[in-house]
């Protein structure tokens, strides 16, 4: 057994571990990712700097660390489901803000607006538009949406990634299944081929 991996079964570790990461989103939501500093965190955990550094090299190394989990995590959710077609994006846009709801705290303060740009701007190329969005893309197009590829992708990527984050600086949030709703209903809506109307006949010349 490695040195690394006696450390991770150390329950002074894993304790370490723990009140490392709830300090690390607590100060994001106070002070900001930019403004925070490993004494800020190290302070805020009551641990010593020296022990920080037992688990990450930095600041940037610790949000790293919760980019990779919530990107698997989300990931996960999308590529697990079975179902196809608008019933399958309807589902996984529940699971979605299901995992949202349940780390609620944790997505306010890295989705927030004190949290880190970049991470925020990589989950959504990473996630939204890579995974999410294609599958979304694939439902509307079996209901003949005549609209290139491409831009459908995007428009769905942006739109998704607003309303989450307005749904969560709510306080009283839709539950998932409402919020769900919500979304089919705006993008859905959107994408619906518009109905031209017949031209006007000409009267007949007398």
């Amino acid at each position: 057994m490695n040195q690394r991996r006696q450390k991770h079964n150390d329950l002074r570790f894993i304790k370490a571990e723990h009140v490392i990461r709830s300090s690390f989103i607590c100060l994001i939501s106070e002070v900001g990712f930019e403004e925070l500093s490993i004494t800020d965190i190290s302070t805020k955990a009551n641990i010593g700097r020296g022990t920080f550094y037992l688990h990450y090299k930095d600041k940037h190394d610790l949000l790293h660390t919760f980019e990779k989990e919530i990107t698997t995590d989300m990931q996960e959710i999308i590529r697990n489901i079975q179902i196809t077609g608008l019933a399958g994006v309807r589902q996984i846009t529940i699971d979605l803000f299901t995992y949202f709801e349940n780390n609620i705290i944790t997505m306010r303060a890295l989705f927030g607006q004190k949290g880190d740009f970049g991470f925020q701007n990589r989950i959504k190329e990473m996630v939204w538009y890579a995974e999410f969005s294609k599958i979304f893309v694939q439902g509307i197009r079996e209901n003949g949406s005549a609209v290139p590829l491409e831009y459908l992708a995007s428009y769905i990527e942006s739109s998704i990634h607003s309303l989450f984050l307005t749904w969560l600086k709510k306080e009283r949030r839709e539950s998932p299944e409402e919020i769900t709703a919500i979304i089919m209903e705006l993008i859905l809506t959107t994408m619906r081929p518009s109905k031209v109307p017949d031209p006007t006949p000409e009267s007949p010349q007398v």
